[in-house]
């Protein structure tokens, strides 16, 4: 089965927007102009390197005011905050890209997100000369996106040939000494840096290296010190869009940066990098689809950064195991029990915990699908999740459908809200009235009915009686040792709903169960036990205290009637004939088989679950 969940959402959202035909293609500069204005792509990267796309994303396109963002950064780290805030402030402009904001009195352009700050930032590059400054620039494309970049010709000479009110921007900074180099070099620095080829992938990896601390989660490589990281996504969420930056936080929630080619680039920190292109722009220089689509992104998964919330996007998966390592609390027949060992691979249990937000359940679900290309039963246990947000819920609800749509099967247990995530999922999956989904309240119980599914596809059958022969404990007896073990046997029923046994009695007998049910339960203060395991026809229990002849350990509570065999210990002790003593050697064997078998299954238990 192929993973498809999250690009199937951002699949309908690019043909939603597709017919969105608002704004127009910028035309001050003459080679932006050329661009087809249907030209449309989303990217998104989680912080676990998955990436996701849609539409023309592998379309070239100049990077333009986006640079503005990695030229700061780069700023900052060559010269240091102190030295870049002494001539650029940090405060929102409220106005256009290119217009003449400066700082009364100091000449400090408002901030290093529009033209005149970005233009102030180029001298802060390291590196003695232009060419030396040009390649520093072009090596932190490398860092961010894992191969080299070019700068488009034609651009980058329509940029300098038309780019006047850049210089008189250069030129009033350099009045007020802002600028102390010589404003040509700076300027053809800055013409080259906006007219650097990218595509919508390529915003999406530096997007995604500013969410996660400055690292390209897909290369490992760092692009940007972790102590900078904060700074640059604080200008990109007061500053990135201009003098719709207010705006785009109240509505979206995200550090963004425009560019007017038609990119956008949105950060989730800890969480994920979006990009999206598209020509069209509307009248402050922002693509129109581009605002759309993110709009339509936050608002669907919550994704506003404002959003409360305990953890970033760790992955929550607690524990995973499947069910040949791991079983329910059931005992089953030998038959039954050696098909788990070999078919319990099947059944898959991630026990999960933290707080389940969009990213985080991207990995759960990712996960989850993967492993169904192998398993036909997946578990997933909500014991340890604190909280659930909206756009986890969303995700979950896409998972149910895939998983059903692929004819396995989902549960999910010991969710605490179980009534808010039912209620996402019936609008999505409006079937879930005939789904398992919900029907069980913890691992074990889930478990169980998962290997009773699994059983039944095996054309397995839990066996309504049991005789002596079929007994767990007498495997291996000839029918001349059986007859002799069967003369110690007394019968015994018990009504249903009735206590066979209960913790701290006297231990004298040993029970066979020819049919029926029961419960084996640890007492917990006033209340009905903890359930140890269930048993049925065809096994034993009371073997402990034949070893040590001490007191019962736990409560034994009858399910249905049943029917069994009692075993006195004392009467099969003082028998010293060989052939009691053989029965009675091979007996202690066999519990002695099951008790290590036992330890082994828990010990591979504990293997399975991280602490």
């Amino acid at each position: 089965m192929k993973y498809d969940l999250l690009l199937n959402y951002l699949e309908s959202v690019h043909k939603d927007f597709s017919t969105l035909d608002a704004g127009a293609v910028a035309s001050y500069i003459p080679e932006l102009y050329k661009a087809d204005p249907e030209w449309f792509g989303i990217s998104l990267v989680t912080v676990d390197g998955h990436v996701y796309q849609v539409g023309d994303t592998k379309q070239p396109f100049t990077i333009q005011s986006i640079s503005k963002v990695i030229t700061y950064g780069i700023g900052l780290e060559d010269s240091g905050v102190d030295s870049v805030l002494h001539k650029i402030d940090v405060e929102p402009s409220g106005e256009a890209f290119n217009q003449i904001s400066l700082e009364p009195n100091t000449g400090r352009p408002r901030n290093p997100m529009i033209n005149a700050g970005a233009i102030a930032a180029m001298a802060f590059v390291g590196g003695e000369n232009h060419g030396e400054k040009q390649k520093r620039i072009l090596d932190t494309y490398h860092y961010y996106l894992g191969h080299g970049v070019e700068i488009d010709q034609q651009v980058y000479g329509s940029e300098k040939s038309t780019g006047h009110r850049n210089r008189a921007i250069a030129h009033m900074l350099r009045n007020y000494d802002i600028i102390e180099a010589d404003t040509d070099d700076l300027l053809d620095l800055y013409f080259r840096q906006c007219s650097i080829l990218v595509n919508c992938r390529d915003l999406a990896l530096i997007a995604v290296a500013l969410a996660n601390d400055g690292v390209n989660p897909v290369t490992g490589v760092r692009a940007l010190n972790s102590q900078f990281v904060p700074k640059l996504l604080s200008i990109m969420s007061s500053c990135g869009m201009y003098d719709f930056s207010g705006a785009w936080v109240y509505e979206v929630g995200m550090p963004a940066k425009s560019g007017v080619a038609g990119g956008v680039m949105a950060v989730l920190p800890g969480q994920f990098g979006l990009a999206v292109y598209s020509p069209r722009l509307d009248e402050r220089g922002n693509s129109v689809r581009g605002i759309a689509v993110c709009k339509k992104i936050s608002s669907d998964f919550g994704l506003h950064m404002f959003h409360a919330g305990r953890t970033t996007a760790e992955s929550l998966i607690h524990s995973k195991y499947d069910g040949s390592t791991v079983t329910s609390k059931r005992s089953r027949h030998i038959h039954q029990a050696k098909l788990l060992k070999e078919q319990g691979n099947k059944i898959v249990v991630m026990e999960l915990r933290g707080d389940l937000r969009f990213a985080s359940a991207e990995i759960v679900v990712t996960e989850t699908m993967q492993t169904a290309e192998e398993a036909d039963y997946l578990l997933l246990d909500f014991h340890r999740i604190a909280s659930i947000s909206k756009g986890a819920m969303i995700l979950l609800s896409h998972l149910v459908e895939y998983i059903f749509d692929n004819k396995k099967t989902l549960l999910f247990t010991s969710v605490r809200d179980a009534h808010s995530l039912a209620m996402a999922i019936k609008q999505k999956v409006p079937r879930l009235q005939d789904l398992p989904l919900f029907k069980h309240k913890d691992i074990d119980n889930g478990l169980e009915w998962c290997e009773d599914q699994l059983l039944a596809e095996l054309a397995s059958f839990s066996p309504e009686q049991a005789p002596m022969k079929e007994q767990a404990f007498c495997v291996g007896f000839t029918d001349e040792e059986l007859a002799c073990l069967e003369s110690f046997l007394e019968p015994r029923s018990i009504d249903k709903g009735n206590n066979v046994c209960l913790a701290g009695e006297p231990a004298t007998e040993l029970y066979f169960i020819l049919s029926g049910q029961v419960s084996v339960l640890v007492p917990v203060g006033y209340k009905r036990g903890s359930r140890i395991t269930t048993m049925s026809a065809g096994s034993a229990f009371g073997e402990m205290a034949l070893l040590d002849h001490g007191v019962r350990s736990a409560d034994v509570h009858a399910d249905t009637d049943i029917s069994c065999l009692t075993l006195n210990y004392e009467r099969l002790e003082r028998d010293s004939s060989p052939l009691v003593t053989q029965v009675r050697l091979k007996l202690v064997t066999n519990i002695g088989r099951t008790l290590s078998a036992k330890l082994r299954q828990a010990t591979d238990e504990i293997k399975s679950l991280r602490s």
